[in-house]
C-alpha cells in the first residue's frame, strides 16, 4: 500500500501559510510585515467608518461583520508568528510518521491513510469555501458607482473614476489575505489533530494485537508505551500552542454567526441578491469551520476512549 501521496495535506497547508510568509520552515519577514501592515491599515479604516456611522444600525452590523473577521485574521497571524518555533517542532514530529516502514500491517496503513485523506478533504473544502466567500464579498458592489467592496472610511473624496478604480484595485489584496490568513491557521490545526487521531487509532490496533505474539510481548509493550508517551506530549504541545487561538475562535465565531444570521434575515433577496448570497456563503463558511473544530475534537475524544478500552481489555 503506497502512502507517498500522504504529504499532500502538508503541501496544502504550506501553500496557504507560505503566501503570508508564515510557513514555519520558510519564514519571510518582508512578506509578513507587508501583509500585516496592509491588514492593520484596513482594520483602522473600517473602524473609522464604524465611528462615522455609529448611529446607523444596518451600517454598524455590516461593518462589524467584516471588521471582526479582520480582527480575527490579525490575531491569528500574530499568534502563528509568535509560536513559529513550536509549530515547526510539531510539524517535524508528525513528518516522522510519513514512512511506510512504521506500519506493520495493512490495517495500520489503512487507518493512517483514512485520517490523512479526511484531513486533506477538510482542508481543501475550508480553503475553497473561504476563498469563494472572499471573492463574492469583493465583487458584490462592483456595479455600484464609487462604492468600495468593504465598509471603510477614506480620508479623501472619491470624485474621479481613475482614483476610484485604483483604490478598488488595492482592496483586492483582501481576497488572498482572508483566504490564507483566516483559513490557513485553522487548516493546520485540523491537519495536526487528525494526524494525532490516526496515530492513536493505530496504537489502539497495536494494543489489541499485543497478546498474539507472546515471544515479543515485552519489546512490543515497550514500543507501545514509548509511542503513547510521544502522542501525549504531542497533544500537550498542541494544546499549549493553540489554547489562545481557540479562545479567540470561540468568541469570534459566536459573534460572526450572530452577525451573519442577522444580515441574511435583514437583506431583501429580491432586491440585493448579490449581498444575500455573500452573507449566506459567509455564514456557511463560519459554520463549516466550527463543525470542523467540533469534529476533530470528537475524533480525538473517541480515539482516546478506544485506546483506553483496548488497554483495559
Amino acid at each position: 500500500m503506497d502512502i507517498s501521496g500522504a504529504t499532500k495535506v502538508l503541501q496544502w497547508n504550506n501553500r496557504l501559510l507560505r503566501f503570508l510568509g508564515l510557513w514555519p520552515f520558510d519564514l519571510n519577514n518582508v512578506k509578513f510585515m507587508f501583509f500585516f501592515t496592509y491588514v492593520t491599515v484596513q482594520c483602522f479604516l473600517q473602524y473609522a467608518g464604524l465611528l462615522e456611522y455609529i448611529s446607523d444600525l444596518n451600517y454598524v452590523v455590516a461593518n462589524l461583520t467584516e471588521t471582526i473577521i479582520i480582527n480575527m485574521l490579525i490575531f491569528k497571524i500574530s499568534i502563528y508568528r509568535i509560536n513559529t518555533r513550536q509549530l515547526r517542532e510539531l510539524i517535524q514530529n508528525i513528518e516522522k510518521d510519513f514512512s511506510t516502514e512504521l506500519y506493520n500491517t495493512a490495517d495500520e496503513m489503512t487507518i493512517f491513510l483514512k485520517y490523512n485523506s479526511l484531513s486533506k478533504t477538510i482542508v481543501q473544502c475550508i480553503s475553497i469555501v473561504c476563498g469563494a466567500t472572499a471573492v463574492l464579498f469583493y465583487i458584490r458592489n462592483s456595479s455600484s458607482a464609487f462604492l468600495m467592496p468593504y465598509h471603510i472610511r477614506l480620508f479623501f473624496n472619491l470624485t474621479e473614476a481613475r482614483t476610484y478604480y485604483i483604490v478598488y484595485a488595492c482592496e483586492i489584496f483582501m481576497i488572498p489575505l482572508v483566504t490564507c490568513g483566516y483559513a490557513g491557521p485553522s487548516c493546520l490545526l485540523i491537519t495536526l489533530v487528525l494526524h494525532i487521531c490516526g496515530q492513536v487509532s493505530i496504537l489502539t490496533c497495536q494494543v489489541e494485537n499485543l497478546i498474539k505474539n507472546p515471544e515479543t510481548i515485552h519489546h512490543q509493550l515497550k514500543q507501545i508505551v514509548l509511542k503513547h508517551r510521544r502522542l501525549i506530549n504531542l497533544c500537550m504541545n498542541l494544546n499549549s500552542t493553540y489554547a489562545t487561538f481557540l479562545l479567540q475562535e470561540l468568541i469570534g465565531i459566536t459573534l460572526l454567526l450572530c452577525l451573519g444570521g442577522y444580515n441574511i434575515i435583514a437583506t431583501p433577496i429580491l432586491d440585493e441578491t448579490g449581498h444575500f448570497l455573500a452573507f449566506l456563503l459567509y455564514t456557511v463558511t463560519v459554520i463549516f469551520q466550527l463543525l470542523g473544530f467540533c469534529y476533530i475534537g470528537e475524533c480525538l475524544r473517541n480515539e482516546s476512549k478506544s485506546l483506553c478500552d483496548a488497554f483495559y481489555n
